[in-house]
């Protein structure tokens, strides 16, 4: 099986549940929306991070350089 029809079948399958959610039971469209909600967090943490580091070129805060202190 290659990676289009893997991809398809999982598209199906999302789209079945999609499909029979207004006849799910509470549990199952709440866990739905957890998960929902959960995806949508990654991606936007993903994208939030992406920003930052492209968009942001200089590095706002860098450590000071320690000289090593020299005995007398």
């Amino acid at each position: 099986m290659d990676a289009k029809q893997e991809f398809s079948g999982i598209l199906q399958r999302v789209w079945s549940k999609l499909l029979s959610l207004p006849q799910a039971t509470p549990l199952e469209s709440g866990a739905f929306s957890i998960l929902v909600l959960f995806i949508v967090t990654v991606l936007f943490l993903m994208l939030l991070s992406c920003f930052h580091c492209c968009c942001c070129g200089k590095p706002k805060y860098q450590g000071s350089r320690v000289q090593p202190f020299e005995s007398v």
